[in-house]
């Protein structure tokens, strides 16, 4: 439970102005370097959810925890620790959470407007945290940016947001399965039966269970990276919920329509692309989502096949 009595109105300013003076305290290499080692000092050992309990304890509002931080005697110490904090505030299940992950994402994302000195302490900071990753984490996130990274013109902008708020939980697929029942489409009732419950089964399952598990046991130091790198505040989970959701129902179409299979696939494919080209998932978020999702649907499917 969190000690604050309510949300601050002035966090989110009050936090983005923090961060971007940080930001501007990086200067070389040879900082971030020290900024992202020491990060990975305070962080050592921790999973994101011991790190949300202690933010939800911490005294004060977000923002004072956070300007504390900087208040740190050197320079990389306090860069790293407002990193450090900021992140833990984002996932603790506090009022004050939403508006620092705004605070963020005004200034780590891609596309926030900062001074050219923290764009500059910015990209120094994301090139060495990329240095220091693992392998197959860094490959994950140089995928994230280079998609993320892509031009986003207004008109593509406004359809991704379309397509990430008409997916949610699978029902796009059920109602256009629904739509086809009504068209006297051949074998959309039988689709409809089999559907309903398996995208609902497999997207419970992997938003409570699958999700719950992986946030328990995650790294806390991978929340920082993911700020660092520049991933949306408040999309860090795992798998993607979304593309679970809808290669759930591309598969149990599949087999009721096999010959319409690959367009199924494809419309599940561009929804776990939209989920990194808005910046909410990495590509491995999206690929496990629809490992997951295929898996748990088919399980689902086939014991609802025995029944209709």
């Amino acid at each position: 439970m969190t000690l604050s009595s309510g949300s601050d109105p002035g966090c989110q300013e009050r936090v983005a102005r923090v961060l971007e003076e940080e930001l501007q305290r990086v200067q070389t290499p040879e900082m971030a370097e020290a900024v992202v080692e020491h990060v990975e000092r305070l962080t050592a050992g921790q999973t994101e959810a011991q790190r949300a309990e202690a933010g939800a304890e911490r005294p004060g509002s977000a923002a004072e925890t956070i300007e504390r931080a900087a208040a740190a005697p050197s320079p990389d110490t306090a860069v790293a620790r407002v990193l450090e904090q900021a992140a833990e505030q984002t996932v603790a299940p506090t009022p004050d959470a939403p508006s620092v992950a705004s605070a963020a994402e005004t200034t780590l994302t891609p596309d926030a407007r900062v001074t050219p000195a923290a764009e500059r302490g910015r990209r120094l900071l994301k090139e060495a945290t990329l240095r220091r990753m693992d392998p197959l984490t860094a490959l994950d996130a140089r995928l994230y940016l280079a998609i993320n990274e892509l031009p986003h013109p207004g008109w593509v902008d406004s359809l991704a947001w379309a397509v990430a708020m008409t997916t949610v939980g699978g029902w796009i697929w059920v109602i256009g399965t629904l739509i086809a029942y009504l068209l006297r489409v051949p074998n959309s009732w039988t689709a409809f039966k089999r559907l309903v419950p398996s995208v609902l089964g497999a997207t419970w399952l992997v938003e409570l269970a699958v999700k719950a598990s992986f946030r328990r046991r995650r790294p806390f130091v991978r929340i920082v990276q993911a700020l660092v790198i520049g991933k949306k505040p408040g999309s860090w989970s795992f798998p993607s919920g979304h593309t679970a959701s809808s290669f759930a129902s591309a598969w149990v179409l599949s087999t009721i329509w096999p010959r319409r299979a690959p367009f199924f696939f494809l419309l599940a494919g561009l929804v776990g692309f939209d989920r990194v080209y808005v910046g909410a998932h990495y590509p491995g978020d999206v690929i496990s989502g629809a490992f997951f999702g295929t898996l748990f649907s088919e399980i689902i499917r086939r014991a609802i096949s025995r029944l209709f």
